[in-house]
């Protein structure tokens, strides 16, 4: 018993010294790596947005290309500047995308190419549709079937989709139209000529692919950070 209790006496614990430095090693190791982890998330999301931007942005060119085949695509005049946005919400457990067309004008059959506050498409929809908008609204939604909410914006010059922003959100609705970008809008960019996108279109903060509200956002082509050492990036007032 007695050298038992005296092997029990000989067993020595960490000291409070060790402790505390202990606790500091993880502390240091802790601030350096979350961070580094938080980022390669945040990275892996924009990551994803900007593929799925750039699906949207084939199956556009591909739809455009069958009404050029079918004489109702977009006329081919580099003046000509249209921008659809599809809004997607979940409506009585379905799948609701709201189409919106900036100007018909641009388009042959420009009757079938205008949008109104019924301009609605849904996954089980009817291709046959005589509006065009729709019909393409129908083949993002069955394209995409996984995305429930969100906002989508295709900028398109003489007959072919230049640029598209994708965010799985609808808290920012402003969609790049060109102009200059004010300070407080929900993307932050410099935006030059329409029909240069995304050539002249910088992030402006200091994190690629996340609006000022935190809001992740898919390009395609991928929009760069500005450059501060070129003056890109200053928003007008």
């Amino acid at each position: 018993m007695i050298k038992y209790i005296q092997k029990l006496k000989a067993k020595k614990g960490f000291t409070l010294v060790e402790l505390i430095v202990v606790i500091a090693i993880i502390g240091v190791l802790a601030a350096i790596l979350i961070p580094t982890m938080l980022g390669y998330v945040t990275q892996s999301k924009v990551t994803s947005a900007n593929s799925t931007a750039a699906s949207i942005k084939n199956e556009i060119d591909a739809f455009l290309t069958q009404c050029d085949t079918n004489n109702y695509g977009m006329k081919k005049a580099s003046t000509n500047f249209a921008v659809f946005e599809f809004k997607i919400d979940q409506v009585s457990s379905k799948t609701e995308w709201l189409c919106t067309n900036s100007d018909e004008n641009c388009f042959a059959d420009k009757d079938n190419w205008k949008s109104s506050a019924a301009t609605k498409a849904y996954a089980d929809g009817s291709k046959a549709d005589t509006n065009h908008l729709i019909a393409l609204g129908v083949d993002l939604a069955q394209l995409f079937p996984e995305v429930k909410v969100g906002y989508i914006t295709a900028n398109l010059v003489g007959g072919k989709c230049i640029g598209v922003t994708y965010q799985n959100s609808q808290n920012a609705a402003t969609a790049i139209q060109g102009g200059s970008a004010k300070k407080g809008s929900t993307y932050e960019y410099i935006i030059t000529e329409n029909n240069k996108w995304p050539a002249g279109y910088v992030w402006s903060d200091d994190t690629q692919g996340i609006d000022i509200d935190g809001v992740i956002v898919g390009t395609a082509p991928v929009i760069q950070l500005a450059d501060r050492s070129k003056g890109e990036g200053k928003l007008s007032s």
